[in-house]
């Protein structure tokens, strides 16, 4: 027989181990959440209204019904205290800054700090001219070069006052017709993580731009996504339902259509269907006529 105080000691124990279990089961990747809220990182939630637009700024509507503005970086911070950064901020939004992480642009002020060897040779993207993939396989360019690139580019993100940043074409390891296979899928996985990182340390929100295949890894690093298409294409939207939008985090999506072909939705399939998937799952989308990013003929789900 166990003695009375063994016994009350075991079930204490036993309550102590429970109670820890139930804990760490209620912390699961929400906890990062959590800390990034209480960090003043900003986290946006699902059904979050917003707006996208990379260019044309003269036509910017800075009164648009829209909670989040994404918008590029660099022409975002220009003019100080006078920028659309500042222009949004002051109006109440919330900024998301654009740039490429995964490429260099040839127009970019900082184009030139690149190393020759950080780019994959014949590596351009067939569909923009002047922009080339970088080599993040390459540890030490990649250590040496990118990465304080990049680090240079979420500095003025911070300092421009950006809320987040979207950082662009972080799926290299899937487009291996353009990056001739040297990208891997663990390149990509550790390159994101090190964003989310560096992104966080300075007090920046950030999101995960398409890489749909990597969702399950990087939902805990990433605050929010944001998608190209997901529902053109046999609906890959869904992939978010059990990653991003069952964590509390955003997901936004633009859909697009100019002449009917593969990857495009029309006007008409974006109302009548795809727009009540939307509104259900707490996805925020948004409808493009033509693939220009200028924020002109732009259709939105609504209740």
């Amino acid at each position: 027989m166990t003695p009375m105080f063994y016994r009350n000691c075991f079930a204490a124990s036993l309550l102590v181990l429970a109670c820890s279990q139930l804990t760490a089961c209620n912390s699961d990747s929400s906890s990062e959440s959590s800390d990034h809220q209480e960090s003043g990182i900003w986290q946006p939630k699902p059904g979050t209204s917003w707006h996208w637009q990379l260019e044309s700024y003269d036509s910017l509507d800075i009164n648009k019904d829209a909670e989040a503005f994404d918008i590029d970086l660099f022409e975002g911070a220009e003019g100080g205290d006078d920028s659309i950064i500042s222009s949004l901020q002051d109006n109440g939004k919330r900024v998301i800054c654009y740039f490429s992480a995964g490429t260099r642009e040839d127009w970019r002020p900082d184009a030139t700090e690149f190393s020759e060897d950080a780019v994959i040779a014949n590596g351009e993207m067939a569909d923009w001219p002047g922009e080339v993939w970088l080599d993040i396989n390459n540890e030490a360019v990649l250590n040496e070069n990118i990465k304080p690139i990049m680090e240079a580019r979420l500095d003025l993100a911070q300092s421009a006052g950006c809320d987040a940043v979207e950082p662009d074409n972080v799926d290299g390891y899937i487009n291996t017709d353009e990056t001739k296979g040297i990208i891997t899928y663990d390149d990509q996985l550790n390159y994101n993580k090190w964003l989310a990182n560096a992104a966080h340390s300075r007090g920046l929100s950030i999101g995960l731009k398409n890489d749909v295949d990597q969702l399950n890894e990087l939902v805990t690093d990433f605050d929010f996504a944001v998608n190209e298409q997901c529902y053109a294409y046999g609906n890959e939207c869904v992939s978010y339902e059990d990653t991003f939008l069952k964590n509390n985090k955003a997901v936004f999506v633009q859909e697009y259509y100019e002449d009917g072909s593969e990857g495009e939705i029309s006007q008409q399939e974006f109302e009548s269907n795809a727009c009540s998937y939307f509104l259900d799952v707490g996805i925020s989308a948004l409808w493009k006529e033509g693939f220009n990013l200028d924020g002109e003929n732009v259709l939105s789900c609504s209740e």
